[in-house]
């Protein structure tokens, strides 16, 4: 697993059956984040992982997965990718 954390972005790519490849997240800093208001995207610093339904130690330790609520510059986001598949942070806004 690739246990995403909040940092300076240091991605990878490692190869997958059939020509594949995927890009890995190891640490990242920024989300991309979709207002559903307004119904736009735009890009916010993540500041810390508030809750995480995967593992309630990942909390501590900054780890982000799909689920995951985190704490950014627009205010509290659900994480809606699997950052350490997909490659992206992408996240919705929670009221």
């Amino acid at each position: 697993p690739a246990l995403t954390k909040v940092g300076k972005r240091r991605i990878g790519t490692i190869s997958g059956k059939g020509c594949t490849k995927k890009t890995k997240v190891f640490l990242t800093d920024i989300a991309n984040v979709l207002d559903p208001k307004t119904k736009k995207y735009s890009k916010a610093k993540i500041k810390a992982v508030l809750e995480n339904p995967a593992n309630r130690h990942f909390i501590r330790r900054n780890i982000m997965t799909k689920g995951s609520v985190i704490d950014t510059e627009k205010g509290k986001a659900k994480v809606t990718s699997r950052p350490g598949q997909d490659g992206t942070v992408n996240a919705v806004l929670v009221a």
